[in-house]
């Protein structure tokens, strides 16, 4: 069932998914075409995290991601950084554990960390191959995200510990989008 939350960014869907339990074990229902997540994912991937992982922040200018926690729990922060977008400049977090399981699916132009307070596992899919060159990453505590991590000192790559500001991101974002999407608005 599609859940409509005022507090969330524009274009985010939440989605609550119904486990099927018998005493053979548990069936999830991921996924069905017909629920539109904004683009036609073509790549899935499983991703483990140890406990204290932060992932991102970051922000994608050709794809759509769609996740979901599978076991553990995410902490998913989100900030809509579109110039057009009614809930442009809001930020929210977002709790899912994987014993209740929920998809997210979040369209181009809103950035996305992921915090996981303990052993997690979620899968997530995108709408056109991964491409490192479509990642766009700022620090995950700049103040400008609006974003308050239960953590100061997360786990973190190495990419994301050298990420720039959100301001940086913002303006290199922005500056592929007018490239590669000259006559469209963001």
């Amino acid at each position: 069932m599609l859940e409509t939350r005022r507090d969330l960014p524009d274009g985010v869907e939440l989605r609550a998914l119904t486990p099927h339990a018998d005493s053979r074990g548990v069936f999830l229902e991921m996924f069905r075409q017909e629920w539109g997540v904004g683009g036609d994912l073509i790549q899935w991937n499983a991703v483990h995290s140890a406990p204290n992982v932060l992932r991102g922040v970051h922000v994608h200018a050709n794809h759509v991601d769609y996740l979901i926690p599978i076991a553990g729990t995410l902490l998913l922060g989100l900030h809509d950084m579109r110039t057009q977008s009614p809930t442009g400049g809001r930020s929210v977090m977002l709790e899912i554990e994987g014993g209740s399981p929920q998809a997210v699916s979040i369209p181009i132009g809103v950035c996305h960390g992921f915090y996981f307070p303990v052993p997690s596992v979620h899968v997530y899919a995108v709408s056109s191959y991964w491409d490192g060159s479509d990642e766009f990453g700022c620090r995950y505590d700049d103040p400008d995200l609006g974003l308050n991590w239960p953590t100061s000192a997360p786990v973190l790559s190495d990419k994301d510990r050298k990420a720039c500001s959100f301001a940086e991101m913002r303006q290199a974002f922005q500056e592929h989008w007018r490239t590669h999407n000259p006559n469209k608005p963001l």
